[in-house]
């Protein structure tokens, strides 16, 4: 617990109850799995409420709850986080409109948080061998490299790619953008720089996709269709699932090679955590980090920077191109050379 000054708040049910209900409401960007997740984690805290008689949203409130969960609900530490975060970010929604001056729930951490991912990363030999092993000749092989590239180069995760729509590509000069929908989200507000060599794979993969009538008139992939598309036998032709995607990319690990001796560690996400230390050995700065690969908690990013140096990517220039870290790294020349001449 963290000693802190937090002015009791005192509440009746019925106004907890009020107030879950209108935070519940006011969730109209997320994603109605994440709104459901809330509102049954949030039935235990307003059953916790008038039970424990004695919860003025103070920092010792909210520790006295978390034991509740861990000591009486005997919940794992899992789910004990996921119970939190709902009550913290209800804390945060009563900041928000006033009702509290602070929010004590930001000062108990859900449950321990790992000092290490539990997933390892691909190694630049091993990525290039895993790239070099997919038959291009046909659209599966094209969708492959395109997501393989797209979790390297843009630290994409696995809900974001299948949320992707042919119309997310967005082209300005000589850039080019992806919009993301995040974690928990149900519209797309993230805007994404894709690497040059990640967009030259999505378009490879499009243009295989396009179709050409009587006529000889060739008609691309509509905007609003799926950009990965299925191509199992049952559901050919539709989105890629969640359990699609990790399937067709650990088929990939393992023909490859790459996976042998680390099944269960190396699998799809693997590659998203390559593409952290990657940016970390390139130079990027927490901030940027958390940005790039969408991380909200800042802990989460410098898990990333305890493997700095781990992949070695200084030694090889290529690397750079995996995650566009051209600007990063010319940004850290450019502040290395003002140093020096501020000095002379």
């Amino acid at each position: 617990m963290i000693d802190d000054v937090f002015q009791p708040v005192k509440m009746k049910l019925s106004e907890l109850i009020k107030h879950r209900d209108n935070f519940l409401s006011s969730l109209t960007t997320k994603r109605k799995e994440t709104v459901g997740t809330y509102e049954r984690a949030l039935r235990e805290f307003v059953q916790f409420f008038p039970q424990d008689g004695k919860f003025f949203f103070r920092v010792q409130d909210v520790e006295r709850y978390r034991k509740h969960l861990a000591q009486a609900k005997k919940m794992q530490d899992a789910s004990i986080a996921t119970y939190m975060t709902s009550l913290r970010r209800l804390c945060q929604y009563l900041v928000d409109i006033e009702v509290l001056e602070k929010n004590p729930a930001t000062r108990v951490y859900g449950s321990a948080r790992p000092k290490q991912h539990n997933r390892t990363f691909l190694t630049l030999e091993e990525v290039d061998i895993l790239l070099n092993s997919i038959d291009r000749s046909n659209s599966a092989g094209l969708r492959d490299v395109a997501i393989i590239r797209l979790m390297l180069g843009c630290a994409c995760s696995e809900i974001e790619l299948t949320s992707l729509d042919v119309g997310d590509l967005e082209q300005q000069g000589k850039s080019t953008f992806l919009l993301m929908q995040g974690k928990g989200k149900s519209i797309k507000d993230e805007r994404v720089q894709v690497p040059h060599d990640t967009a030259l794979a999505i378009q490879d993969y499009l243009k295989s996709r396009t179709t050409t009538d009587v006529n000889g008139v060739e008609h691309p992939p509509a905007l609003d269709s799926p950009m990965l598309l299925s191509y199992s036998n049952r559901s050919q032709g539709g989105r890629i699932t969640i359990r699609g995607l990790r399937e067709a990319i650990l088929l990939r690990l393992k023909s490859s090679g790459v996976q042998k001796g680390r099944t269960g560690r190396l699998t799809p996400f693997s590659l998203r955590h390559t593409a952290g230390i990657l940016m970390v050995e390139a130079g990027a700065t927490v901030e940027e980090l958390m940005t790039r690969m969408r991380i909200a908690w800042r802990p989460t990013a410098m898990l990333y920077f305890k493997q700095k140096g781990k992949l070695h990517s200084n030694d090889n220039v290529d690397s750079r191109a995996l995650v566009s870290l051209e600007k990063t790294v010319k940004r850290k020349k450019s502040a290395k050379r003002s140093e020096s001449a501020s000095q002379r």
